[in-house]
């Protein structure tokens, strides 16, 4: 019998849903991670563990395409520049 009353990993504020990508839409896959201490892979629906705490995921652990961008030009624009290819034979 299923108890009704078992809370999900989906209402945990460590569950972080998964999604796709489908032609320029985001939906939302069955499948998702926990992250309390490290990484493990999670559905929404299954039961939820002994650090389950009831809530939504902090805002700041998403991560936007805007941020991604802004720190990935950021890491380019901080490597060091290759030398020219005449500067190796001389």
């Amino acid at each position: 019998m299923i108890d009704m009353n078992e809370h999900k990993c989906k209402e945990c504020k460590y569950f972080m849903q998964h999604y796709g990508l489908n032609g320029g839409h985001f939906f939302k896959i069955y499948c998702g991670h926990c992250c309390y201490s490290r990484a493990k892979r999670r559905l929404p629906d299954g039961k939820a563990c002994e650090n389950f705490i009831e809530g939504e995921p902090d805002e700041e652990k998403f991560v936007t395409k805007e941020y991604l961008t802004k720190e990935l030009l950021k890491y380019v624009l901080e490597m060091p520049l290759l030398p020219d290819i005449g500067e190796q034979g001389e």
